[in-house]
């Protein structure tokens, strides 16, 4: 099926309520039914306008939660990437190189770097809504990778005790706690404002829809009121919604 970019869904709520006006100025225009009356559109079109604005702020914030998880993961001094050498360096140094624990870390940070490949924080195409979208794509599911994968290198630290007290204050097991934490939790703001981007734009879908099969009713009733040839069906007949 056909998709529809944001300026299209202008350009069709904008040929909606150019029909509503061009009704007002027929002379004894009768409805065939309720929900294709002035009003109704009206207030159609309204619920619409609604949910674009709605759209708008939930895209906005579901783009900022995917910019603050990426900078926890690859773009800040003190992300996840960034941590990945000086701890495996500070186990490598107090238990030797070919250890347990230093070869499981770095086994560990190759998954995490392998999966950085895998990552793409492009923001759910929000002027698609009548294509199928996978709710967990690649990038989801990295992502999680990239989690877990962390959190099993902070409970071999742990698990560590004193063998692991490295004198970088951000790679020690309290701050790296935290860091995990912040982590989760990015990821579920991350999924709850792609949850309500999403269902806006389903909501916006379904609105749409319906405006569009009022208005076509609402033509077809100007034809028969007015006649094809008529100004009145001449001036709403190509306004697409």
């Amino acid at each position: 099926m056909a998709s529809f970019s944001e300026n299209t869904f202008g350009a069709r709520i904008a040929n909606a309520e150019a029909i509503s006006t061009h009704l007002k100025s027929f002379t004894s225009f009768v409805a065939p039914t309720t929900d294709t009356s002035i009003a109704s559109i009206d207030i159609l079109i309204a619920s619409v306008k609604t949910e674009n604005s709605r759209i708008a702020t939930n895209k906005f914030a579901y783009s900022t939660a995917v910019d603050v998880r990426a900078k926890l993961f690859f773009k800040t001094p003190d992300c996840v990437e960034k941590l990945l050498s000086p701890i495996t360096a500070a186990v490598k140094a107090k238990l030797g190189k070919t250890s347990k624990p230093a070869t499981d870390i770095a086994a560990l940070a190759i998954k995490i770097r392998g999966e950085k490949k895998q990552k793409n924080d492009t923001p759910a195409a929000e002027g698609t809504e009548r294509k199928k979208v996978d709710p967990v794509s690649q990038s989801e599911r990295s992502y999680g990778s990239i989690t877990q994968h962390f959190a099993n290198i902070i409970a071999i630290v742990t698990a560590l005790g004193t063998n692991y007290a490295p004198v970088n204050a951000t790679i020690n097991v309290a701050a790296l706690t935290t860091k995990i934490e912040t982590i989760k939790t990015a990821n579920n703001t991350v999924t709850s404002t792609y949850a309500a981007l999403k269902t806006s734009i389903d909501g916006r879908q379904s609105l749409y829809e319906d405006l569009s099969a009022r208005t076509q009713r609402i033509k077809d009733a100007v034809k028969s009121q007015y006649g094809v040839g008529s100004s009145e069906y001449k001036l709403i007949k190509g306004l697409k919604v």
